[in-house]
């Protein structure tokens, strides 16, 4: 008798390791699935934000250039320091552009 309730321990634990590796199978084909689905999706936003973030580095240069502008002839100390923080910030926007675009499109 206990080798027939061994038996069946053994039988009952073949199958439901059997069946516990299959479905991890199914999950991880769901899951790259998932995953290529959504690559795709961010490809696609890539070039908008492409665009937006080219139009704010814009707007931005050219409030930095009007701000030095005003301060240079009104006489201000360290408008060479101005000038240095508005084109570091557009230069910023220009590089973290380039970079997450050569990070998300392949």
């Amino acid at each position: 008798m206990k080798r027939i309730l061994q038996s069946l321990r053994q039988a009952s634990f073949i199958i439901i390791s059997s069946s516990a590796a299959m479905a991890q199978t199914g999950g991880i084909q769901r899951g790259a699935s998932a995953l290529t689905s959504l690559t795709g999706d961010l490809q696609s936003y890539i070039d908008p934000v492409t665009t937006v973030v080219y139009v704010v580095a814009a707007v931005i240069g050219l409030v930095g250039a009007l701000r030095v502008y005003v301060n240079w002839q009104n006489g201000k100390e360290n408008v060479m320091a101005n000038a240095t923080g508005w084109l570091g910030a557009c230069l910023f926007l220009l590089i973290a552009n380039t970079v997450l675009r050569a990070m998300f499109v392949a």
